[in-house]
């Protein structure tokens, strides 16, 4: 393997910090040493750039900002050194409307991300649940049109099982793609419908181009569907122990420890660092 990747990438949730958000010593270590080498680093999310994701830097005491951050899995792309957001390719009103029509016989609730908060259809314990975790204002709309009265980055669903998912929500879901959107599990009780053209590996791709750094340079970590492109165009890849069987069957290197045990920073630091 080599020694010396300009960029290195990484998901966040279940591949640098668990379920209870824990984001270990040994983690900020690598992060600090990889950028006192001169490494770009970045992070990749299906979040929204305005959910916080800048704040990680502060709130891991890294000492310095992210180089970038992808966001909304392709959607967005933060540039530090530009100081920009870069939107690219949102699902359209009248994409929305068909995906949302479509998916009514799941009985499953959709909502998305507006700037600040997140909206949805009707409120329950799924939505609230994740208002709490990311600490998100949660709306739900008084007519179903609002859902698609603007262009937004993707529509998510979520399951109160893996079993309901896997049986009810991802058959229609894939019958119902199109040459314009498709669908992906980014954990096993959510799923997410977005424009073809924008995923994770994409959005490292647009921001490599920027300063002419082949991707072949470039060393990803992840753990579910939503990072498999990434993997896929990176260089060189690391799939979490905890991740999606796809994801360990395409990635270069499995790490010997979960993301709850800091399976990155340990990974780094046994066989590259």
């Amino acid at each position: 393997m080599r020694k010396d990747y300009k960029v290195i990438v990484a998901d966040i949730d279940r591949t640098l910090r668990d379920r209870n958000d824990q984001f270990g010593e040994i983690n900020r270590k690598a992060f600090q040493e990889l950028h006192r080498r001169g490494v770009l680093l970045g992070l990749a999310s299906g979040r929204p750039v305005w959910q916080k994701l800048l704040e990680h830097a502060e709130e891991w005491e890294l000492g310095f900002q992210f180089d970038f951050v992808i966001g909304l899995n392709g959607g967005e792309i933060y540039d530090l050194k530009k100081n920009e957001v870069k939107k690219l390719n949102p699902l359209m009103p009248e994409t929305i409307k068909e995906i949302i029509t479509k998916m009514e016989p799941t009985q499953c609730n959709p909502f998305i991300y507006r700037e600040g908060y997140m909206l949805a259809r009707w409120d329950d314990e799924l939505l609230q649940a994740s208002a709490k975790r990311n600490n998100n204002e949660s709306r739900v709309v008084k007519d179903l049109s609002e859902l698609w009265d603007e262009p937004v980055g993707k529509i998510m669903y979520r399951t109160h099982s893996a079993e309901e998912m896997d049986a009810v929500v991802v058959p229609l879901a894939k019958s119902i793609e199109n040459d314009i959107f498709f669908s992906f599990k980014t954990r096993v009780d959510l799923l997410e419908f977005q424009d073809r053209r924008n995923n994770k590996g994409n959005g490292v791709l647009d921001f490599c181009n920027s300063y002419g750094i082949p991707m072949e340079d470039v060393m990803a970590f992840g753990d579910a569907e939503n990072d498999l492109e990434m993997m896929k165009m990176a260089g060189y890849s690391v799939c979490l122990c905890n991740g999606m069987p796809e994801n360990r069957e395409i990635a270069d290197a499995v790490t010997e420890y979960p993301a709850g045990e800091d399976g990155f920073g340990r990974w780094l630091f046994d066989h590259y660092l």
